[in-house]
């Protein structure tokens, strides 16, 4: 991970005091956290290695008319490397993808968990939606809307 989790709020490694009542949201919403995370995380490795085979691509169609006496050769170079990079983008793709789906999933069960057993007031109250404006301020996730 190294270089890309600079740009990524910081992860959860430890229980978080969180305004809630049951351990088990909190586990849930940890769960959540650390999914998230890695899903921004991944993200942004996807955007990095878009933007290298831009670079690439477009240093392989130049580099021949740049360098006529050796381009070619540095221009295969370039297609190797290229190939590689392809490869990773698909490997990071999937990831991306699958890692979309469980925090997808877990914000359902999150939501859903939040507004059906939150507290255990009996009168009305508002721990729900208070607990989702924390989130939403605290670590600026919208738990209302679906994540895109």
């Amino acid at each position: 991970m190294g270089i890309y989790d600079l740009f990524i709020l910081p992860k959860t490694t430890g229980p978080i005091d969180l305004p809630v009542t049951s351990a088990r949201i909190a586990e849930l919403f940890s769960e959540f956290l650390r999914r998230y995370y890695e899903w921004k995380s991944a993200q942004l490795k996807e955007m990095i290695i878009i933007l290298l085979l831009l670079i690439v691509g477009g240093s392989i169609l130049s580099i021949p008319w740049l360098l006529p006496n050796f381009g070619m050769t540095l221009s295969l170079c370039l297609l190797l490397s290229f190939y590689i990079a392809v490869k990773c983008y698909i490997a990071i793709n999937r990831k991306v993808s699958h890692l979309y789906v469980n925090v997808h999933v877990l914000q359902h069960h999150l939501v859903g968990k939040v507004e059906v057993g939150f507290c255990d007031h009996r009168e009305p109250c508002h721990c729900a939606e208070e607990f989702m404006d924390y989130v939403l301020r605290t670590y600026n996730i919208s738990l209302n809307k679906i994540l895109s």
